[in-house]
């Protein structure tokens, strides 16, 4: 099976820098920010995809990755924030099934 690259290497090493950063430097800080932390690193890591994406993937970034600035200044009021992580998640489960039902049909 042949499978497209998103990523480049340093990419890969960039995004995993903040990974680990986000994770020691939310010791520190207010447990409400890891949120805003793990959204920083998804909207980084849409970025680095949405032009060698397929267009599975392709669709769910496009209409999402607008959405996650969006989101940060929602970061107060908790049930606007709630909603808009629901939805993500939501987003991602269709795009998940999208990628599972066409890897069953060509299996």
């Amino acid at each position: 099976m042949s499978e497209n690259w998103v990523l480049t290497e340093t990419e890969a090493v960039e995004l995993l820098a903040l990974l680990i950063s986000s994770a020691r430097i939310q010791l520190d800080e207010p447990a409400h920010y890891a949120p805003l932390r793990l959204l920083t690193a998804t909207e980084r890591l849409s970025a680095l995809m949405l032009e060698r994406a397929s267009d599975k993937s392709k669709a769910f970034l496009q209409d999402n990755i607008e959405r996650i600035p969006e989101m940060h200044m929602a970061m107060s009021d908790v049930e606007t924030y709630t909603d808009g992580l629901d939805h993500l998640c939501r987003e991602v489960a269709a795009c998940l099934l999208r990628h599972s039902s066409s890897e069953g049909a060509s299996a």
